[in-house]
């Protein structure tokens, strides 16, 4: 269980390795949103979203581990269990909250669309990491 819940752990750090790397340099691009009050981040704000999404994703290796590791998916290779649960966890968590807001403040849509990627890495990673992990050990 333990291992499972630190794969969970370094998935969510793999997102904040995204939002960092990739997420920061698109919303740096766009101006609307500079004048809706975003910043840039500072290195508070990248700790507490490493914070964030490492919580987040033990407590999603916690998830796969209390699943038996996806038991239904027994006769696929673990990479195809990690990224199917991966999606799963995006389309049942991230996907319908940056939909929403994306659709309710227009001026956020371009942000709606790179958090949403960004989720949808680290989730993966998340299921990817917990996926092997599991596979590992079995």
């Amino acid at each position: 269980m333990i291992m499972t819940v630190f794969a969970g752990f370094a998935g969510g750090l793999a997102g904040t390795l995204w939002a960092g790397s990739v997420s920061a340099a698109l919303l740096a691009r766009r101006p609307e949103l500079s004048a809706a009050g975003w910043r840039p981040d500072t290195a508070w704000r990248v700790l507490h979203t490493a914070v964030v999404y490492g919580l987040c994703g033990a407590a999603a290796g916690l998830l796969f581990w209390l699943s038996w590791g996806l038991v239904a998916f027994t006769n696929w290779p673990w990479f195809v269990v990690g990224a199917s649960y991966g999606l799963l966890l995006w389309f049942a968590a991230a996907f319908p909250a940056l939909l929403l807001l994306s659709l309710r403040l227009p001026t956020l849509r371009a942000a709606g669309v790179v958090m949403a990627i960004e989720t949808l890495a680290a989730a993966v990673s998340v299921g990817l990491l917990c996926a092997f992990v599991w596979h590992r050990a079995a």
